[in-house]
Order: C-alpha cells, then structure tokens, then sequence
C-alpha cells in the first residue's frame, strides 16, 4: 500500500455516529458512504479513508487501497476520542479487510496499559504487512510516532488538541487553513512519511500541502458531507450579499 501514497490524493469518506456530535452524521450509513466512495474513486480519488463501520462494504466497490480507523469517545469526557486506541480496533479493522490503520499518535493518555511505541511494535509483529498512520497534533508528537516506527505521520488533530499551536473546534465556518507550517516542521525534522490532513478543501490548498512536504494529502467533508458543502455556500453566499 506504501507505494499508493506517494502524492496521492486521500478521500475521507467519514461518517460517524461513534459519539455525540461526530462529524457527517447525517450521511452515516455504510451503503451510503460505499457509494460516496465509489464516486469520489470515478473522480481520480487514490486512497479512501474510512471508519470501521463503512470499510467492508467500501471494499466491494473500490479497487483503490483502504484506511481504516475507528473512534472510540473517552469514557468521562463528552465530545473527546481517540483514533483506534487499542489492538482490539486494529483487530476488527484487519478483519474488515483494511489496507492500512491510522491511530492516535498524540501525547493525551491512552486507553490501554501501553506505551506509543510498545503499541506500534505489538502492532508490527502481529500484522507486519500493513501500512501503520499516527494521527498527531503536534511536531513533538510527530517526531515521536515517526522513531516509534510508523510508515507514516498524518497532521489529522492539528487545532484539535487543547495544547496544539492553534486550537479549533471542528466543523467551523469559514475553515481555518491547513497547517503547512507543520507539514514542513515534519519534513525538516527527519519525517519522511507525511500525511497532511486537516481542512484541505481546495486543489490550490492541496498543491500547498505537496509543496510543504506531504507525500498524500487528505481531502474530507468538503467532498463528502453535504452539510458542509451547503454550510459553506450559504456563509458565502451571505458574506457576498452583505459586502455587495
């Protein structure tokens, strides 16, 4: 799968209803996201990116390689989550027929008696073939999840951890730009497996995050969620009206 993500263009095709308030809910059924997919794939897509739920039926209509991840929402905190926290969701995704697992590589407490890296490494051993992703938030997390051993970094949580350089809350309009800033810190510090993800909408911000380092770029509810779409039109359609 490594060799497909080299400057590829990811499609997120996320719908969750794995805690209150998760993004895309509206479309959260594996037929439909199977057939947002299979569109999304018909357009050039090169990897699709998906949550548990939606990855066997994505895998009967795409010939495209799949990630998988699964979020699981923090016991006590409403609205938190980690990204395939454990070896059990590693364990049903692999069943599922994922190519490749994204998991939490940032530095907020696990779910499991586990360290980052004895994580990675039990990971390895086990399934040694698949194509391992940490989701982080921040360069020192990134650095870390890199000599852990993980084929590759991706800049998901960046703005979405309360200590990252610049917090956000998801779904905001207008979108914050994605932070190439990162991407670059990453390249310049030894990282040469980088996924950039996080609020790339544009193919002007996609060329950028090529440009910054990336070796694939994900691209996800500006394609796959009509709400946001629609969002985004109305709030522009209401700032042309308003400054005409």
């Amino acid at each position: 799968m490594i060799n497909h993500l080299e400057h590829a263009v990811v499609i997120s095709c996320y719908a969750g209803n794995d805690y209150p308030g998760d993004i895309n809910a509206e479309m959260a059924h594996p037929i439909a996201m199977a057939y947002v997919a299979n569109s999304v794939c018909a357009a050039g897509a090169d990897v699709i990116r998906t949550n548990l739920v939606n990855v066997r039926e994505i895998k009967k209509m795409v010939t495209v390689p799949v990630i998988g991840i699964q979020k699981i929402p923090h016991p006590t905190v409403a609205g938190d989550f980690r990204i395939t926290p454990t070896m059990r969701e590693v364990d049903l995704l692999v069943e599922a027929g994922a190519d490749g697992i994204a998991i939490d590589g940032t530095f907020r407490p696990r779910y499991d008696e586990l360290t980052f890296e004895q994580f990675v490494h039990s990971i390895k051993e086990k399934y040694p073939d698949l194509t391992l992703i940490a989701d982080i938030s921040t360069l020192e997390e990134g650095m870390a999840a890199w000599e852990a051993g993980v084929d590759y970094v991706g800049t998901t949580l960046s703005g979405y951890t309360s200590y990252s350089k610049n917090p956000i809350v998801f779904g905001t309009i207008p979108t914050p730009e994605p932070d190439y800033e990162l991407i670059e810190d990453l390249r310049n510090n030894g990282v040469t497996g980088i996924i950039a993800e996080g609020r790339f909408h544009t193919g002007e911000e996609v060329a950028r995050g090529f440009e910054a380092g990336a070796n694939a770029v994900v691209v996800g509810t500006s394609v796959t969620s009509p709400k946001k779409i629609l969002g985004t039109l109305l709030y522009d359609m209401k700032c042309y009206e308003e400054n005409r």
